[in-house]
């Protein structure tokens, strides 16, 4: 399978990239092509709601020239996409956002259900998230939500979340951390 690892940490050697890291090396070891995107390296402005994506349901397009047509080319071309993110105000950080917001060029036909196509449907997708609080209600609940909604518009089949909390920075992830993200590797691609 081929592996497309959303990074979206500002902290290239902070617990997101730590994480992200072990899963990489997991579907390597498995045989699986991985590409991971650095997002921070990149640049995606935001949606411009002008619709040019929705003309032609079998032709990806944006016109909106930057980073990001690349980035979702990317993702249509996978099997599965890893979305990886620090919780940022109980949500993705800015340097995913506009992309999660550009998923509308990946779907067409969204406001009749007989009509809905999307690049990424029957593609697996996993939301891993590193947080310095509690994993759960209060604090993560909110972007599990929101995951599992925008991958329910772009027909995806989702893996199990990986949300480790309680992380002061990368020397605070465990040999247990490492297993959990070994296992959300095995989950994704299984």
């Amino acid at each position: 399978m081929k592996v497309v690892c959303l990074q979206s940490s500002p902290r290239r050697k902070g617990s997101t990239a730590t994480v992200v890291s072990w899963i990489a090396e997991e579907l390597g070891a498995a045989g699986h092509e991985v590409e991971v995107i650095d997002m921070v390296t990149r640049s995606v402005r935001a949606c411009m709601a002008c619709m040019a994506c929705q003309r032609d349901p079998d032709e990806l397009m944006c016109a909106v020239e930057d980073d990001g047509g690349a980035i979702l080319a990317a993702l249509a071309a996978a099997d599965a996409v890893v979305y990886a993110t620090p919780l940022y105000a109980w949500s993705f950080t800015g340097h995913l956002k506009p992309l999660l917001d550009r998923h509308l060029a990946l779907v067409t036909g969204f406001h009749d259900p007989a009509a809905h196509r999307s690049h990424l449907a029957g593609k697996r997708a996993g939301l891993v998230v590193t947080c310095g609080g509690p994993v759960g209600a209060g604090n993560t609940d909110l972007i599990a939500e929101e995951f599992s909604r925008l991958m329910h518009f772009v027909l995806t089949e989702t893996a199990e979340p990986l949300m480790i909390g309680g992380l002061t920075g990368p020397a605070a992830l465990t040999d247990e951390h490492r297993a959990q993200a070994q296992a959300f590797a095995r989950r994704l691609v299984g």
